[in-house]
């Protein structure tokens, strides 16, 4: 399914996956330019949760960093620059896979690289890394409720809404918040028309 064979050493930062199209390498200290260049673009950041800082400071990415990186060191989440395979490495979004806290998968990409259906490619290597490599019985997955193409992701990889949360802080403002569940059988038994379908 696009994967590398995962070494040891790959284990600590999380293993490179490798879709049709892209790159997902494991974040890096290297990425915080790029990151504190486009988080200050409110159609990267409207979505993501209030715990964002907005405006976003001078000191956001490297803030990010710091409270990231140890998380993903000590094994609580795994955490993926996305990048074009044809392209430089430059990173154009981010994916995270937590095995802690309410939800586990979490994602943006910079707005000239929506619509190619790169967050397809994305969301599928990593529910497939969830599910066969980590072994989790279940993704627990939350959005905010006008964010449609993220609500559609979930909705078309088999994913069932579960709840909806009234009134939840986001970036971008107060919104509800949708409630997904995907487990590993409703996955497997989609996958395929999820990649065919986005």
């Amino acid at each position: 399914m696009g994967r590398e064979p995962v070494s040891l050493l790959s284990w600590i930062m999380g293993p490179i996956l490798k879709t049709e199209r892209l790159v997902l390498r494991p974040l890096c200290r290297d990425d915080g330019p790029r990151i504190q260049a486009v988080f200050p673009n409110i159609e990267v950041t409207r979505y993501l949760a209030a715990a964002v800082p907005w405006p976003y400071p001078e000191t956001g990415a490297e803030d990010f960093l710091n409270f990231v990186l140890p998380e993903v060191e000590a094994g609580k989440r795994f955490l993926w620059a996305i990048t074009e395979k044809d392209g430089n490495g430059e990173l154009i979004g981010l994916i995270d896979l937590a095995l802690e806290g309410p939800f586990h998968r979490g994602f943006w990409l910079i707005p000239e690289h929506h619509r190619k259906g790169y967050m397809t490619e994305a969301v599928a290597a990593v529910n497939d890394f969830a599910f066969e490599v980590v072994g989790l019985p279940k993704l627990r997955l939350s959005n905010a409720e006008p964010n449609i193409g993220s609500s559609k992701l979930k909705s078309n990889s088999g994913a069932e809404r579960v709840e909806v949360i009234e009134d939840v802080a986001f970036v971008g403002g107060r919104f509800r918040e949708e409630v997904w569940e995907l487990t590993a059988d409703q996955w497997r038994r989609n996958r395929i028309r999820f990649l065919n379908r986005n």
